[in-house]
């Protein structure tokens, strides 16, 4: 029956923090308009945002979280999304994220590690994954000029092509010497479908 400032009370006195703590780390999730009210009337993401301000009021140099979007809608997983790529680069603070859904690991990610059976077997950043998808992405992208390619961190994007197209691309660079390592279809995902015919927008 206690409220979300009251909650966050407990926390600093439980501490020893000073009160600015406390107001930084609401701030940093964006509850200040949601503290004066009983946290069981919270969304569930509110509640993790409750947590994780929780968490930060100790301004932690490493922050852990274990599925954090877990039972969220599509514009409350957009929400921590966004909250978990923050910190580190605003906040200067290391945020290990553990989750089995691998989809949102690959969008708030910068280094991934993979654990079997309790042993670390991967480790490495994202980037390592993403390799370069021809052998000379500057050659390919001279050679596709006139279809306005798009240069990405680790290769080229075209406009919608058909089957045809698709063919005559890979074969034009081929002929050209420069080896196609991967071809892949890019689309708008569920998630951005379901946020753009609602019309929800992120409230952090």
């Amino acid at each position: 029956h206690l409220t979300g400032r009251e909650n966050m009370e407990i926390i600093r006195r439980l501490l020893g923090l000073p009160r600015k703590n406390i107001e930084e780390a609401v701030h940093i999730v964006r509850m200040e308009k949601q503290m004066d009210k009983k946290v069981k009337n919270y969304s569930l993401g509110m509640k993790q945002r409750l947590g994780i301000a929780m968490a930060l009021a100790r301004r932690p140099k490493l922050l852990v979280l274990d599925e954090p979007t877990n039972g969220l809608d599509p514009a409350g997983i957009e929400e921590m999304r966004e909250l978990v790529k923050t910190l580190p680069t605003k906040y200067g603070m290391t945020v290990m994220v553990s989750s089995h859904i691998l989809s949102e690991v690959d969008q708030m990610a910068t280094v991934v590690g993979i654990i079997n059976h309790g042993e670390l077997i991967f480790q490495e950043n994202m980037s390592v994954l993403d390799a370069q998808r021809t052998s000379d992405n500057n050659l390919a992208c001279q050679i596709l000029r006139n279809m306005n390619p798009l240069r990405t961190g680790d290769g080229l994007q075209l406009g919608a092509l058909s089957d045809e197209q698709t063919g005559k691309v890979v074969q034009n660079l081929c002929a050209n010497d420069i080896a196609v390592y991967r071809v892949e279809e890019h689309r708008e995902s569920l998630e951005d479908i379901f946020l753009n015919l609602t019309g929800k927008e992120m409230t952090l």
